[in-house]
């Protein structure tokens, strides 16, 4: 019985997290779109908005993908930074990132950001 409890949680664990994208230190994912040619995901495209008080001038996640029956299907690092011609993205603002990622069997994507770095530090 113990096992099924255990198993109950991390099936639970697991599609609780599938569901949605993270956010981190104020910076918030608004929307993702992902595009699939002959069955595989070749690119997305990805929504930031920066609730936070400072502008900010790096962001770093981690793409989970998912094919509809919501089975994990592979899991790629994505990052986006300021520099020469791309402003660090104000409070209240929003930014759009593109990313390759070719993974095989997968229709979603869903976004964790996993750090965020201010203009101030």
């Amino acid at each position: 019985m113990n096992k099924l409890y255990i198993f109950g949680f991390i099936l639970v664990c697991n599609t609780a997290f599938a569901q949605k994208h993270y956010g981190k230190s104020g910076v918030d994912v608004l929307r993702t779109y992902s595009q699939n040619v002959l069955g595989k995901n070749i690119g997305y495209y990805v929504e930031f908005t920066n609730e936070a008080n400072r502008e900010v001038d790096a962001i770093e996640w981690e793409a989970y993908f998912y094919n509809n029956f919501k089975d994990l299907k592979g899991k790629r690092k994505g990052s986006w930074s300021s520099g020469n011609f791309i402003k660090p993205l104000k409070p209240k603002a929003l930014t759009k990132d593109l990313q390759a990622s070719w993974v095989d069997g997968a229709e979603k994507v869903y976004i964790k950001i996993t750090r965020v770095h201010f203009v101030d530090h």
